[in-house]
């Protein structure tokens, strides 16, 4: 009896260290578990602080083509300048982008460095075509241009301006004019004499032959000077014929005078090219490559390329072409730097077209690029760079 109770005694004691020890082992744990949680965290945060440093690493830089066009991208002073090449520039800092500059020479370098994917960004006067948006993309167009004709007025020797206004005059229309006259003043001398040779053959003799030179003087002294002295039909018939002659001459010498003027005034004062239907079968220069030579072949003109624009201008002032087509603002600006007075450009703006950036075909920089544009264009900075290069009156 005593030994059970004695049993009965040690049960509590005996649940008592199992529960005691049951909490250690559960506060153990605890710990361990939290030790091993703080670790867990300082390993997550340690590679993450880590991996930021590679996004402290500078960002690529846009590549840039370009090629030297005055007034839209040249260098000057060791500074990229130009219409095109400074509002890229200010369009890269509103975006935040950093950009490289490679310079080719031609527009279709341009275009075959995006559609290769060697370059990212077009700068320039290159023009919004069709089938240039076949293979690339453009931004919203920053400049409407078009072509233009410049000629030479005046130009060259004393002889060769002697020689020019003699074959003007030998045009078909004043040839056609100067054959009717003939033909009606011939008419008119034969009616003469007709009538006259018979009722005063003092004047008018009975041949045939000296009867007309006779009478084919006194027609032409009517229409010239009113008259001849001394000489006149005395006949009804004759005096009849001879009054019609004097009104008549009185219109074809006032057709005669007019056409003759405007002859001269037209082909010989204001040059021969007045525009582009003037530009077929003569010597025409542009720049090779350009979209302006297809134009010119396909118009039959006698294309003369050259590699750049001042080149084409000095052709056209040693008399090597007859006159320059291209993108009008390029001509205007050409003109302008040498301030001759004998260059001149006529003829409206023709094939009107519209200068963009050039990118790659699905560029991610075109929505930002065009955002930043509209947001230059409301502030100004469109007509800022037009007076700079282009003068007020742009």
């Amino acid at each position: 009896m005593n030994a059970r109770m004695q049993r009965r005694g040690k049960l509590p004691k005996r649940t008592d260290r199992l529960t005691r020890h049951s909490v250690r082992v559960f506060a153990s744990t605890m710990r361990s578990l939290f030790l091993i949680l703080v670790a867990a965290v300082f390993a997550a945060l340690i590679p993450q602080a880590g991996a930021q440093a590679p996004a402290a690493a500078p960002t690529t830089k846009v590549r840039v083509v370009t090629r030297n066009l005055e007034p839209f991208s040249f260098e000057k002073d060791g500074r990229r300048i130009g219409y095109a090449a400074e509002l890229w520039d200010q369009l890269a800092r509103e975006t935040g982008v950093e950009y490289d500059v490679q310079v080719v020479k031609t527009a279709q370098e341009i275009i075959d460095a995006l559609k290769a994917k060697t370059a990212d960004v077009g700068v320039g006067a290159i023009s919004v075509t069709a089938k240039r948006e076949e293979i690339i993309d453009f931004t919203q167009p920053f400049y409407e241009s078009g072509l233009q004709v410049l000629v030479s007025g005046g130009s060259g020797s004393f002889a060769d301006n002697i020689f020019s206004l003699i074959a003007n005059l030998f045009n078909l229309e004043l040839i056609g004019a100067f054959l009717l006259l003939m033909v009606t003043m011939f008419i008119i001398s034969h009616l003469v004499w007709r009538y006259e040779h018979k009722v005063n053959g003092d004047q008018w003799p009975e041949d045939y032959k000296a009867g007309m030179w006779e009478s084919f003087w006194w027609t032409i002294s009517t229409l010239l000077v009113g008259g001849a002295d001394n000489k006149g039909p005395v006949g009804v018939g004759g005096r009849i014929v001879a009054v019609v002659w004097m009104l008549l001459s009185i219109v074809l010498v006032s057709l005669l005078t007019a056409s003759f003027t405007t002859t001269l005034t037209i082909n010989t004062l204001k040059g021969d090219i007045n525009g582009p239907g003037d530009l077929p079968v003569r010597k025409v220069a542009t720049v090779k490559g350009s979209t302006t030579e297809t134009w010119l072949t396909a118009k039959g003109a006698k294309v003369v390329p050259f590699a750049t624009p001042t080149e084409c201008v000095l052709a056209l002032k040693s008399g090597d072409v007859d006159a320059v087509v291209y993108d009008a603002p390029v001509l205007q600006y050409e003109a302008g730097k040498l301030n001759d007075e004998k260059l001149q450009m006529v003829g409206p703006v023709f094939e009107r077209q519209n200068y963009a950036f050039a990118l790659q075909q699905d560029s991610t920089l075109r929505e930002r690029l065009n955002q930043a544009l509209l947001k230059l264009s409301e502030q100004g900075v469109g007509n800022e760079l037009r007076k700079k290069y282009f003068g007020e009156g742009q």
